[in-house]
């Protein structure tokens, strides 16, 4: 199942991608090269761009937090990947709470 932000952010890259020749034929490219991959392979590929996707945001989090402890660059990287569902550590540890004392 995909997510809601993940099609918005295809869709964009997509969009962009088909405003020019060269983009609408790398977009023909990839997606002739992963009809054509087994699916063990695009698994594979999938976990792959996952980890370093994790290593491009924790390198923008340390770059934006030179001093920060690893545990707190764990934090921060927990918190963007929730924003990014539109809740936070906080949040979750607020209902948490709401919960324990109903």
């Amino acid at each position: 199942m995909k997510s809601e932000p993940f099609e918005s952010v295809v869709k964009l890259e997509e969009q962009i991608a088909s405003q020019t020749a060269a983009g609408r034929e790398a977009i023909q490219v990839w997606r002739n090269v992963w009809r054509k991959m087994p699916a063990k392979r695009r698994a594979e590929k999938a976990f792959e761009l996952t980890a370093e996707v994790r290593e491009i945001m924790r390198a923008g989090i340390r770059s934006r937090n030179p001093d920060a402890s690893d545990k707190e660059i764990q934090r921060l990287y927990v918190n963007q990947l929730l924003a990014a569902h539109g809740t936070s550590l906080e949040q979750i540890r607020q209902k948490q709470k709401e919960e324990l004392f109903r």
